[in-house]
């Protein structure tokens, strides 16, 4: 069975976590959310296959956000927009989704209908596509950066000094696990890696970093050995840069 990873949007943490458990048991990871603007938030910055929302929100709400995922995906160029399914077992679908769920959830079923509406979701994009993507972000963002850190040098200094001794470390412990087709701590490796690019706003390797997450979650190891071998790349441009921006502010 395909691995997926699904936000799980539900206000009742008590069925949140008993679906989450029974996804979890089928090989698949939940991230949950209680309220879709919370949902649309975690779609700005992780990539998910689909979308489970439980069947109490509003039409209106459901429209909104079905409306904010076709702009985040065309924001951040994602190749497909992720599927929205409810969780409703009166098995009636919304103009709003891609289709109906119903409870107790079938993991099998599930992953299906996921794969069915997306078109293989869990495939990661091709060398070529990726690399047309990629080209599209900035190596780091350096406003944005220096917004984030209210342009306080010691700050910028001691973000830039962290990042460089963690790549320093992450960079070949993510090699010599792909050398030992260990994809699952390659994933967790990558994870960690890009939510320090994100802090940085190095957006082009923040984007490799993903893939790689992605496609080392699902064992793919040629993928994995791509992207990898793409994010080293970004990271050799963008040491220089932090580099330079360090000692401007020393």
């Amino acid at each position: 069975m395909n691995s997926l990873r699904f936000l799980l949007v539900h206000k009742e943490t008590q069925r949140a976590a008993s679906i989450t458990g029974v996804l979890s048991k089928a090989n698949h990871s939940v991230v949950r959310t209680a309220g879709l603007e919370e949902a649309a938030d975690a779609l700005l910055i992780e990539k998910f296959d689909a979308v489970l929302v439980e069947s109490d929100f509003t039409r209106q709400g459901l429209a909104d956000f079905s409306a904010k995922l076709r702009t985040i995906s065309s924001e951040n160029r994602f190749s497909t927009r992720v599927p929205v399914i409810v969780l409703d077992s009166a098995g009636d679908l919304d103009p709003c989704c891609d289709a109906v769920m119903p409870e107790p959830i079938d993991p099998h079923a599930l992953t299906q209908t996921v794969l069915r509406l997306a078109r293989a979701v869990s495939s990661v994009q091709t060398k070529e596509e990726a690399a047309r993507d990629a080209a599209a972000f900035a190596i780091i963002e350096v406003k944005k950066f220096e917004e984030q850190v209210g342009e306080d040098p010691e700050l910028k200094v001691e973000i830039i000094d962290l990042f460089l001794e963690e790549r320093r470390r992450q960079e070949p412990e993510m090699q010599a696990a792909l050398e030992m087709r260990e994809f699952e701590r390659v994933s967790r490796l990558a994870h960690t890696i890009k939510s320090s690019l994100s802090s940085l706003y190095a957006t082009r390797a923040r984007y490799h970093a993903q893939e790689l997450e992605l496609a080392a979650k699902q064992g793919q190891e040629e993928s994995s050995w791509a992207f990898f071998s793409a994010l080293k790349a970004d990271l050799a441009e963008l040491e220089p840069e932090l580099l330079n921006m360090r000692t401007d502010s020393v």
